[in-house]
C-alpha cells in the first residue's frame, strides 16, 4: 500500500512539474515532499496494523504451506478455520479504499499530463515533457500491471504458473528495476549503455 501512495506521490509531482512548472517549487517544496511521502508511510502502516488487527481474530489448526513467494494477506485468510467474513470485509474495503484512491490520482494525473503534452506546439517540448514522465511510468505500469493481475485474476488465488511470476514482477522485479529505470535519465548512465552496446 506504501508504494501505492509513493507511486501516486511521484505522479503528482509529475503532473506539478509539467502542468504548472511556475508554481513547482512553491507547491513542491521540501516541506510538502516529506508530508507526502511521510504519509504515504502513514496509510502503509495504517493497513498493515489494520490487516493484523483483523487476522488477529481468525484460528488456525494445522502447520500448512502458503504456495507463495511471500506471506500475503489473502492466501494467509485462506487458510483460516474460522469465519473470515470480517478479514475479507476488511482486506475489501482497504484495497477499494486506499488502492482506488491512490489509481485513481495517477490515472487522473496522467490524463492531465497528456492533455497538456498534447497542447505543446513544438516536437522538442514534447519529447522533453514526455522523457520527465516515460521512467515513472515504466514503473507505474510494470507495478500496477503485476499487482492487478495478482490480485484480480481468479486463478492466481491458487498461485500457481502465471500467478507466481505475477508474484515475482510484483515483489521483486518492480523494486529492483526501479533505481535502473529512473537512472535511465541521467545523461552518464544513457552514455555508458551506448558504449556497453557499441562494444559487444
Amino acid at each position: 500500500m506504501t508504494e501505492y501512495f509513493l507511486l501516486a506521490t511521484m505522479a503528482y509531482d509529475r503532473y506539478v512539474a509539467i502542468c504548472h512548472p511556475l508554481v513547482y517549487p512553491l507547491v513542491m517544496s521540501p516541506k510538502c515532499c516529506f508530508q507526502l511521502v511521510t504519509g504515504s508511510y502513514l496509510v502503509g502502516l495504517t493497513n498493515g496494523v489494520g490487516q493484523i488487527i483483523s487476522m488477529s481474530n481468525l484460528s488456525f489448526c494445522s502447520s500448512s504451506t502458503i504456495d507463495l513467494f511471500f506471506c500475503d494477506i489473502s492466501p494467509l485468510i485462506s487458510l483460516s478455520t474460522s469465519g473470515t467474513s470480517l478479514s475479507h470485509i476488511i482486506l475489501t474495503t482497504a484495497a477499494s479504499l486506499f488502492g482506488v484512491s491512490s489509481s485513481l490520482l495517477v490515472l487522473l494525473s496522467y490524463m492531465a499530463i497528456i492533455s497538456t503534452i498534447l497542447s505543446i506546439t513544438s516536437a522538442k517540448g514534447k519529447r522533453k515533457a514526455f522523457s520527465t514522465c516515460t521512467s515513472h511510468l515504466t514503473t507505474v505500469s510494470i507495478f500496477y500491471g503485476a499487482s492487478f493481475f495478482m490480485y484480480l485474476n481468479p486463478s492466481s488465488g491458487s498461485s500457481r504458473g502465471a500467478g507466481k511470476w505475477a508474484v515475482v514482477l510484483y515483489a521483486v522485479v518492480t523494486p529492483m528495476l526501479n533505481p535502473f529505470i529512473y537512472s535511465l535519465r541521467n545523461k552518464e548512465v544513457k552514455e555508458a549503455l551506448r558504449r556497453l552496446v557499441k562494444i559487444k
